[in-house]
């Protein structure tokens, strides 16, 4: 490939595995609502089964690491996507004891992580550094698609079923497994350099920038946590609106989440990563906040569009930071670190706040613990100073 141009096919099969990633992560959320309506699960059950895939995001990180030394990065990513796939078929079953949707929830989670940590480097590495930001963009906008599917069709799928909703997206996450399957060949040349490069030998700058950008991505897992945990029921239960209304407002996310790494990208590339970041970080906080200002349907769609955007889209920039802090060998590390970061600050704090959430009469607390995080996140990108890296491209 020639380093000027963009790997479509390496984009295109990366974006289908993130869509299938986005559908195990997100879609449970749409479902919450109908989950306790149908008494499926009582409002505390549901809400701890959000968390239990933010917990296994913890341990998917540390899996991913471990197991790279073991395995091809290809075949971990395929069996990822598998993993995925198979947690919402299996959470078709209505009558199952409460212990088997805890497991795949918390299974999706793994898989989840897994993807985020392997996947993305392995792509922007086959690409020249001045398009770094567009290409992460591109990465992550999956993820949104896999929300905006989930949005739009599991209000279309309640009205037949909900072990319906539970397998139509499980049927979603294993056409694009089955779409980007081949992409995931085994990659001798490239994948060991940055799974063993170690971070030891920065300098004293590096481990400061270093540390602040891990310090603004953990705030910023806190961040979006109302969203993505409580927004439908929010919409549905406590604004008392129809489950269309939570699908659209849910829909209109992940169309957020589509477009948000997309302009991000270019951003990144055009202003810098810095600026870009603040900037991102600063629109998600306003997004956040707008629940506390008003509930009009206006509000609640600015909303969800901004924090949709700014959700992947910062992961895009602060992936794209990292970048330039450490450089390419270390990137895969660096990153693993952050996902890892990442995963125990929402896990903790995700179950803080669904435990908080069950003796509440509003999600609105939330909210502001919410934005008052994002508001630390832009002073720590404020604080930061990094020289770019240089980056090799492979061809």
């Amino acid at each position: 490939m020639r380093a000027q141009v963009v790997n479509r096919q390496s984009l295109s099969g990366l974006a289908a595995t993130l869509v299938g990633n986005g559908i195990g992560r997100f879609a449970y959320i749409a479902l919450i609502p109908a989950l306790i309506q149908q008494q499926w699960f009582s409002e505390a059950q549901a809400s701890y089964l959000g968390v239990a895939t933010l917990l296994g995001y913890i341990f998917g990180a540390p899996a991913a690491n471990a197991l790279v030394k073991y395995f091809e990065r290809g075949n971990l990513v395929r069996w990822a996507m598998i993993a995925c796939t198979l947690s919402y078929l299996c959470c078709a079953w209505q009558h199952g004891p409460l212990w088997w949707f805890y497991g795949w929830r918390t299974l999706a989670g793994v898989a989840g992580a897994m993807l985020m940590v392997l996947a993305p480097p392995m792509i922007v590495r086959l690409h020249q550094p001045q398009l770094k930001a567009r290409v992460s963009g591109v990465v992550f906008a999956g993820i949104g698609m896999g929300a905006m599917l989930s949005g739009t069709l599991i209000p279309l799928l309640l009205l037949l079923s909900l072990p319906s909703a539970w397998l139509g997206m499980g049927a979603i996450s294993l056409v694009a497994t089955v779409l980007s399957w081949p992409m995931w060949r085994s990659d001798p040349n490239g994948s060991t350099m940055a799974a063993t490069a170690g971070l030891r030998d920065l300098s004293q700058g590096q481990w400061v920038t270093l540390s602040l950008i891990l310090f603004a991505y953990s705030f910023n897992a806190i961040g979006y946590l109302p969203h993505t945990l409580f927004w439908v029921d929010f919409v549905v239960r406590e604004l008392q609106m129809s489950q269309f209304h939570g699908g659209f407002f849910w829909a209109m996310f992940g169309l957020g989440a589509a477009i948000g790494p997309l302009i991000t990208g270019q951003l990144g590339d055009r202003l810098g990563v810095k600026r870009a970041l603040v900037m991102a970080f600063t629109l998600k906080a306003f997004g956040v906040a707008l629940p506390l200002i008003s509930t009009s349907s206006g509000s609640l769609l600015l909303s969800s569009i901004l924090v949709g955007a700014f959700t992947p889209g910062t992961v895009t920039l602060v992936s794209t930071y990292t970048l330039e802090c450490v450089g390419l060998a270390r990137h895969t590390k660096a990153w693993s670190m952050m996902t890892l970061a990442f995963a125990l600050a929402q896990g903790v704090v995700g179950y803080v706040m669904a435990y908080w959430a069950d003796g509440l009469s509003s999600y609105q607390p939330l909210f502001m613990v919410s934005a008052a995080a994002l508001g630390l996140s832009i002073i720590a990108i404020l604080a930061t100073q990094t020289q770019p890296q240089p980056l090799a491209v492979n061809h």
